[in-house]
């Protein structure tokens, strides 16, 4: 594990660094326009262009050295806060260049998720992936909470030239840690292809990933399930804040907000030294069902701000739990010369539920919540009673619809043998596939 804690240390190091500044550009566009139009804007920038990038990043980081690919992406990255440095410096700093920046930075991030993913099943035993993994989804909390305490705390101080000062000290630290992975362990035994798909066109090889999972009834079965699942929970964590701020001031927002981390923070550091569980889509299934309650008790909770800040802290540990698992299987089931391309596809379609979430919540809440949360509506002597009225009886009935859609969508993939019974009847990608053939597809 030597190896993987040394670039763990630097990625994690990386993400808070890189937290920072997203906190700071957001700051810095809302002061200057009091859009959110803006803000938003800011938003897909930094997810839409990385998103439709990652089929061809896995295709390279199959092709590739993974370490490379992930020093190639680190130096990429670092143009963005370069460039925006100089600008914000000389005072010429604006919208755009933010815009344009952000959506460079987000294409050059979507080559270093599929070959860190990748390189884990490379660099750690089987047996120590879920530690692994659940180490990499620490980091990830880590990044989001002190990102923003730090963020927060130094913008006002610093101000953005400050904030991307630190995001360069941080890419540094990255660079630096992975250089040196070179010294602890030189070689990784290379991740080749077989001539014919080493001479296979760029767009064959990009839909290699879809075909791997498309024939394997277990893992097609589970993303399905994820895309369904990713929907109800985004549709409902989106509105979280529109929730607590119906009738509370922003400091409680802040405070659940914080609960919710350190349930990811917690329970990701607990599974990170403790052993895997034993069944992995058992626990998937588990977690999502608590997932559906909590979604209920939060819409049914009136708003009160310490039964949300419980429930967030269940869902992001949850988050966590699953998170790991789900690397894992994943992982296990698929063989290590088709990962960045597999890993591409999955994200690649697991992510693309959440923008659906996003423009979906709004509209469900003002034309359908909030008319059946009216005290004179249909649902007064019921859910109603549950949920209150306004704008935030409007929010919890989407909380509720969300919380028994997702029950639907556990029980319609559960019944399945494909997915329920896919550790056993899936072998291994190790027992499945000698070392150097490409898995058939």
């Amino acid at each position: 594990m030597r190896v993987f804690n040394l670039i763990w240390a630097g990625q994690a190091t990386s993400l808070v660094g890189s937290a920072m500044t997203t906190f700071g550009i957001g700051v810095w566009i809302f002061t200057r326009t009091q859009s959110p139009t803006a803000f938003a804007t800011l938003l897909l920038a930094g997810s839409l262009p990385g998103l439709l990038t990652l089929p061809f990043a896995g295709v390279l980081t199959d092709r590739w050295d993974r370490r490379r690919v992930m020093l190639l992406s680190d130096l990429g990255t670092v143009i963005g806060p370069l460039v925006l440095l100089f600008l914000n410096s000389a005072g010429l700093l604006q919208n755009w260049h933010l815009y344009v920046m952000v959506a460079l930075a987000s294409v050059f991030k979507a080559f270093q998720w599929p070959a860190f993913s990748s390189l884990v099943s490379q660099l750690v035993p089987k047996e120590q992936l879920s530690k692994a993994n659940s180490r990499v989804g620490l980091a990830e909390a880590g990044g989001m909470v002190f990102g923003d305490l730090l963020g927060g705390a130094l913008y006002g101080l610093l101000g953005l030239t400050g904030l991307l000062l630190v995001d360069l000290f941080s890419f540094a630290v990255a660079l630096g840690t992975t250089l040196l992975s070179y010294r602890l362990r030189p070689k990784i035994p290379p991740v080749r292809t077989t001539d014919a798909a080493a001479r296979a066109p760029m767009r064959t090889e990009m839909a290699e990933g879809w075909r791997f999972i498309r024939q394997r009834s277990g893992l097609l079965g589970l993303l399905l399930f994820f895309a369904g699942y990713n929907l109800m929970m985004g549709m409902a964590l989106v509105l979280v804040s529109p929730l607590v701020l119906s009738s509370h001031p922003p400091s409680t927002l802040g405070v659940i907000n914080a609960v919710g981390a350190v349930g990811m923070i917690g329970v990701s550091a607990v599974m990170s030294f403790t052993r895997q569980p034993r069944h992995l889509v058992r626990a998937i299934f588990v977690v999502a069902f608590l997932h559906s309650g909590l979604l209920l008790v939060m819409g049914s909770s009136h708003g009160t701000p310490w039964l949300l800040a419980v429930g967030m802290f269940g869902v992001l540990g949850g988050y966590a739990v699953i998170n790991a698992v789900t690397a894992t299987l994943w992982q296990r089931k698929t063989p290590a010369n088709v990962q960045g391309r597999v890993f591409s596809v999955r994200r690649l379609l697991a992510w693309s539920a959440d923008p659906v979430a996003f423009a979906v919540a709004g509209p469900l809440t003002e034309y359908v919540g909030r008319p059946l949360a009216d005290a004179h509506g249909p649902l007064a002597d019921s859910a109603v009673r549950l949920t209150g009225t306004g704008i935030g009886g409007g929010i919890g009935m989407v909380f509720l619809l969300s919380g028994l859609l997702l029950v639907g969508v556990v029980a319609v993939t559960a019944v399945p043998r494909a997915v329920r019974r896919m550790e056993r009847d899936l072998p291994d990608a190790d027992e499945a596939v000698p070392a150097g053939v490409v898995a058939s597809s």
